[in-house]
């Protein structure tokens, strides 16, 4: 299985040093930034599966990462941390699309638990893409069948059916087949009964 890739964010390097330590041991690749501006300008190359940003930073603090990453279009958790003083503001983050809030001073645990969300979401979500890949390839088997009925129809169109009617059984086939054609929406009420008069006038 791939390994979840990190980017942690925070201008306190004991921070940094202790968050990654935590995710080197479950497993997870980390690279570190002191400010957000600096994640943002390496955010293509790094291509992280989760951001856990500090609330508050110099320059551009975690909320504004948040809007920046929607402003982009980018569906990355970020996982807010926060002090016991910005508590509501990391609330507000949740509300504005954060994954997870975690408050320092942090248990260790509750890191690891973000972790393994993580990865459930990630497993999740590469289920759901390969199920809209069988999805998408049973409409275009079934978008080929559609096709090839209606090519049917137009081949049996009914200008083909009346030119080609010469006698009574071809006559009630081509009639019955309108009939089809008529109740399953291809044909009108009123072009059924001028098709099928047609018909009828070529045998009388």
């Amino acid at each position: 299985m791939d390994r979840l890739r990190a980017a942690i964010i925070d201008d306190d390097a004991g921070i940094l040093d202790l968050i990654e330590q935590i995710l080197k041991e479950e497993g997870v690749d980390v690279r570190r930034y002191f400010q957000a501006e600096d994640f943002l300008t390496h955010l293509e190359k790094s291509d992280p599966d989760v951001i856990i940003s500090d609330l508050m930073l110099p320059g551009m603090s975690g909320l504004d990462l948040l809007d920046d990453l929607n402003s982009q279009g980018k569906e990355i958790p970020v996982v807010i941390i926060t002090g016991y003083a910005s508590l509501d503001s990391a609330i507000e983050a949740v509300n504005r699309g954060a994954f997870h809030y975690v408050k320092k001073p942090f248990n260790i645990e509750e890191i690891r638990l973000v972790i393994n969300r993580l990865r459930q979401r990630r497993d999740t979500m590469k289920e759901m893409e390969m199920l809209k890949g069988q999805v998408k390839t049973l409409q275009e088997k079934l978008g080929i069948g559609v096709k090839e009925e209606l090519q049917n129809i137009v081949a049996l169109s009914p200008l083909s059916l009346i030119q080609e009617t010469t006698d009574v059984s071809k006559a009630l086939s081509a009639i019955e087949f309108l009939g089809k054609l008529k109740s399953d929406g291809f044909i009108s009420e009123k072009e059924f009964g001028d098709y099928k008069g047609k018909i009828l006038k070529r045998i009388i």
